[in-house]
């Protein structure tokens, strides 16, 4: 009886230990980055949190009030001006993938 005991108990540790070789671990830096973040690394220096485009950066290249801008441009132009870049604004096309302008693009029309 003990020694069933002690079997089962070993079984019980083994797969748990094999498990624990066969996961993946979590990785903070693996872990998406959300729209928000993004969005705050990349535009918010000269376009704003608030996307009105009313910092230091954003008078000095006189960017557009991406609120009002949002409303009247699809989320494909949107993505493609973030890409391509427009004018003073330089292309994150190499920077970001396509997923990431996509939900970029998404976030600024939600602004």
């Amino acid at each position: 009886m003990v020694l069933c005991f002690v079997v089962v108990g070993v079984i019980g540790f083994a797969s748990k230990a094999f498990a624990n070789l066969c996961s993946v671990p979590s990785n903070p830096s693996i872990q998406k980055t959300s729209a928000r973040d993004l969005y705050i690394r990349n535009c918010a220096r000269c376009h704003g949190v608030d996307g009105r485009g009313q910092t230091d950066q954003g008078r000095k290249y006189d960017v557009p009030d991406l609120v009002e801008e949002s409303k009247q441009t699809s989320s494909a132009k949107i993505s493609k001006i973030i890409a391509n870049g427009k004018l003073e604004m330089p292309a994150f096309g190499k920077k970001l993938s396509k997923k990431q302008i996509a939900a970029l693009a998404a976030y600024i029309k939600k602004l």
